[in-house]
């Protein structure tokens, strides 16, 4: 066959492609003007979408004209149906990233990467997604393939389709190296956004910052004027100054009071408010004029796992996040120094506490009790989702409900309670739906035409918000039937607002209300400051000094306290890119600066030399913040133990490297450990040798006989090993000793490198 001939045959998939793409648009075009929050200039936006989408997929099958044409000489037909099938299959993976950017309001990237496989099949099962919907549009888009070429082979076609054809690759080509992109989301084509970001993701592994220089230390610690550092080994490390601001608003308690913590999956500080012309969280409304309310807080990450030890712990954001490191760097939180000083510590949640590693996260903090979705009493209805009727979790009112069961049982010392909620999270599932929807109905029928179109799209959403809200003002109510109720102080912030209902601007999405309240509150106060989830931790180790909780000389929190403005910080997007910061009323978001208003609203502006500066604090930000992480710089051993009480006994960090091909490679020493009574052993390094090893930790006396016997398998060549543990000290014959090695059983030669870590007593025998 002639090559004429073929590129001829070849039209027929070109106007298919076409076609389909037509059709595609169409559907994103209905859908998107079916929204209540849709922007102006859709039609013309995805117009101009649908003219680059065939200029860039005419220029691509132009280049694949080639191959087909080594198929096609022998087997025209076979060739077809090759290209036909492997676009319907595109097509099919193009509908479902339409979906996201249907639910998400801007198209996927490379957040899939930054999620484990279990995280990612919870997510997905858990999902509000309109299957019968997206059948519809995968049946109709085959239809629209087989139809169409169906329709086109036996026609001729105009000469200038083959034309047009031909001068897409020098247009493509010209369109990438001027760089034009005068097209916004609506017009991206959703599929090309997201296989550029994976090749680019995938091409350009990110480089994170494991060395940092004396002097961009130095440049660092300029951006926090108020702060008094005392370390370059340590550069996170300061002198704590921190006063005690809220003793001021606060009648005394009787004793140590507990600390409640309630973070609130999908909070935004808007819904607090009136929020499109409804109160839909009348409880948590009227909390703010009795408590004290931070109206200008932000969270540091655009999900959930950010919340945790930026709010618990003032920790940076690591590679991912903190909690999904590798290795846990030595740290301290709320929750381990109060741990220290004899409080009961738990965590309730309604999920499974596995997802981004919170478990981990608290098991590091020794915590006593966390309660999860594999725990709940039976009695509590499971939240079963989807075809594959995936167990989701436990609605906010059981979750309260079965923690102040646990609570009853437990003894009654000093408690810090942390809640994370889960009902304003996909998959929205709550109790007495039709209640609710009644409740909403009725609260729209004064609302302007516009907010009540807003609402019927977003019923569930708002359904979700109320249900919280009563179950907040429930859990309130029966908790202030307790003795300690008059000894608690509460507090209450969001993780992130809630990513379905889009934000009004590219900062609100990181907008969360920070309340803290206490029936011993004696002078309720709104706070306009703009501050963080990292200011939290020394604001309160500086008020609970009261109470017999010793503060610290030196601290590594990367925040300050809620009573200062907090100028410089760093947020992590979904993705896990740290591009965007906030620094006194200007707001970065990768090249785009933008001023600040007070309501948070924003606006862009041209201002090189700003948009420089703020480039600057946030490499030095990002970089301090992955450097700490990865290289265990956070606080070094010493001053940990002194933060939580314990004495150090071994110090292991930054010891160097081992290789050896003995059969037993040390990794502590045989360490005497008689006089203590517990203690705790956190070793960390990288392993590379026989998949085929264990890690031993052993407890003899001085006989020999063994005390204790704990293993840990490698069981990859490769390996990050992470042990923590609290160990009991037995009496044996004499004196008792601990050592931790390598056994490697066959003798091969093993390299541990980058070896931290400690051991450690959490007391001493009398």
């Amino acid at each position: 066959m002639r090559t004429k001939d073929l590129f001829n045959r070849y039209m027929d998939i070109v106007i298919v492609f076409w076609v389909t793409s037509l059709a595609l648009r169409l559907i994103e075009a209905v859908t998107i003007m079916a929204m209540p929050d849709n922007a102006e200039g859709v039609l013309v936006s995805e117009a101009a979408g649908l003219a680059m989408d065939i200029v860039f997929e005419s220029a691509i099958l132009l280049l694949l004209f080639p191959f087909y044409g080594l198929i096609a000489r022998r087997a025209p037909k076979t060739a077809t149906t090759i290209y036909l099938v492997t676009f319907g299959i595109f097509v099919c993976i193009h509908i479902l990233l339409l979906q996201y950017y249907f639910n998400q309001h801007k198209p996927l990237d490379t957040l899939l990467f930054g999620y484990s496989p279990e995280e990612i099949i919870m997510t997905v099962g858990t999902a509000d997604v309109p299957v019968v919907t997206i059948l519809i549009e995968l049946a109709a888009s085959i239809v629209v393939i087989i139809s169409a070429y169906l329709f086109v082979r036996k026609k001729s076609k105009p000469k200038i389709l083959a034309i047009l054809t031909m001068l897409s690759l020098p247009i493509a080509v010209a369109l990438l190296v001027l760089d034009v992109s005068f097209y916004n989301d609506f017009a991206a084509n959703k599929s090309f956004y997201f296989y550029e970001k994976a090749a680019s993701y995938t091409a350009n592994k990110k480089q994170y910052c494991h060395e940092i220089s004396r002097e961009k230390i130095a440049e660092y610690h300029k951006l926090f004027p108020n702060k008094r550092f005392v370390s370059d080994e340590y550069p996170l490390l300061h002198e704590f100054t921190a006063s005690d601001s809220l003793s001021a608003y606060f009648n005394d308690f009787d004793s140590k009071p507990n600390v409640v913590i309630i973070i609130v999956e999908g909070l935004n500080d808007d819904f607090v408010h009136g929020f499109h012309g409804l109160n839909l969280m009348p409880k948590l409304h009227s909390l703010t004029g009795k408590s004290l309310y931070w109206d200008h807080c932000f969270t540091l990450g655009e999900r959930s796992y950010a919340v945790v030890p930026s709010l618990l712990g003032s920790l940076p954001y690591g590679e991912i996040g903190f909690t999904l490191l590798n290795r846990l760097p030595r740290h301290v939180t709320l929750m381990s120094l109060l741990k220290a000083h004899g409080y009961q510590t738990d965590f309730f949640y309604g999920q499974g506490s596995w997802f981004h590693r919170k478990d981990r996260f608290f098991k590091r903090n020794s915590i006593d009790l966390i309660v999860d979705n594999a725990v709940y009493d039976e009695k509590y209805e499971k939240i079963i989702v989807g075809k594959d009727n995936f167990f989701w979790g436990y609605n906010d009112r059981d979750m309260f409900n079965q923690s102040l069961e646990v609570i009853d049982t437990t003894d009654r010392r000093p408690r810090m309670d942390v809640y994370f909620t889960g009902s304003m999270h996909s998959p929205f599932i709550i109790p007495e739906p039709e209640h609710y929807n009644r409740r909403l109905d009725s609260l729209k029928k004064n609302l302007e035409r516009k907010d009540r179109k807003y609402y019927d799209k977003y019923n569930d959403y708002a359904m979700s918000i109320m249900f919280f809200d009563d179950a907040l003002a429930d859990f309130l109510e029966q908790y202030s039937h307790h003795d300690d109720w008059q000894n608690t102080i509460f507090v209450i912030t969001g993780d992130h607002p809630m990513s379905e209902i889009p934000p009004e601007n590219a900062l609100k999405k990181y907008h969360v209300p920070l309340i803290i309240y206490s029936p011993k509150l004696r002078t309720p106060a709104i706070f306009s400051n703009t501050v963080s989830h990292l200011d939290f931790l020394e604001t309160m180790i500086a008020y609970m000094e009261r109470y017999g909780i010793k503060k610290p000389a030196k601290s590594p929190a990367f925040g300050g306290n809620l009573f200062d403005n907090n100028d410089n910080f760093a947020f992590m997007d979904e993705p896990r890119n740290v591009i965007e910061f906030y620094s006194n009323g200007y707001y970065l978001q990768g090249d785009k600066l933008y001023k600040v208003e007070e309501d948070y609203n924003i606006h862009k502006i041209n201002d090189s030399d700003k948009c420089n500066e703020l480039k600057r604090k946030l490499e030095l930000v990002r970089d301090m913040s992955e450097y700490t992480s990865i290289q265990n710089y956070i606080i070094p051993a010493d001053d940990y133990c002194k933060m939580l009480g314990l004495n150090l006994i071994t110090d292991l960090d930054h010891s160097g490297d081992t290789s050896s091909n003995a059969k037993y490679i040390p990794i502590i020493y045989k360490t005497d450990v008689t006089d203590c009574d517990t203690v705790t052993l956190d070793v960390s390094f990288a392993y590379k040798g026989d998949g085929d090893n264990t890690v031993v930790c052993e407890m003899n006396d001085e006989n020999n006989n063994n005390l204790y016997y704990g293993a840990n398998y490698i069981g990859n060549e490769k390996a990050q090993i992470e042990i923590y543990k609290h160990l009991q000290v037995k009496k044996g014959e004499g004196r008792t000793y601990l050592k931790v090695y390598l056994y490697n059983k066959k003798e091969g030669m093993c390299y541990l490198t980058d070896i931290n870590g400690m051991l450690s007593s959490n007391s001493t025998k009398q």
